[in-house]
């Protein structure tokens, strides 16, 4: 995981240039502006004053964590608001266009259904994602049972 400190670093293209801490290779990686103000959006931070404000917060967390010695272990799974965030935007994203992702996860009756629905739970169990297999089968119940409803 990379933490930004400073966004002085970015460049204007939104791409923030960093040297990697296991390899030391100087890297480049492009910030998606969008997708955090959709993830900020979920949270109900709606003007600049709130996500400055939540940014602070995640900011002193990091430092304090470093400031007492301990490795600096961060982890955006530590704040529940920030998970369920991030978890409802990334569904949807990966569903938009695909109406007939839901359906599939929703009904399982044929193979094709049921292919979906085991690519799904696999890939939220890769350690990309760290899913547990609970979580992963009520996730996508979860988001299946608010699109029924809309």
């Amino acid at each position: 995981m990379i933490i930004v400190i400073d966004s002085d670093k970015m460049g204007p293209d939104n791409t923030l240039r960093y040297k990697d801490p296991q390899t030391g290779d100087v890297k480049s990686i492009k910030i998606d502006s969008k997708y955090i103000d959709s993830i900020e959006k979920r949270m109900g931070l709606n003007n600049k004053e709130q996500k400055e404000a939540f940014r602070t917060t995640i900011r002193k967390i990091y430092t304090q964590k470093v400031t007492l010695g301990s490795e600096p272990n961060f982890d955006f799974m530590d704040n529940e608001k920030l998970v369920n965030a991030v978890i409802e935007v990334r569904l949807e994203s990966d569903v938009a266009g695909q109406g007939s992702l839901i359906g599939a996860l929703a009904n399982r009756q044929n193979e094709e259904c049921q292919m979906i629905y085991s690519k799904m739970v696999k890939a939220m169990l890769s350690n990309e994602l760290g899913y547990c297999r609970t979580c992963a089968t009520k996730t996508i119940e979860y988001f299946c049972e608010k699109d029924d409803e809309n």
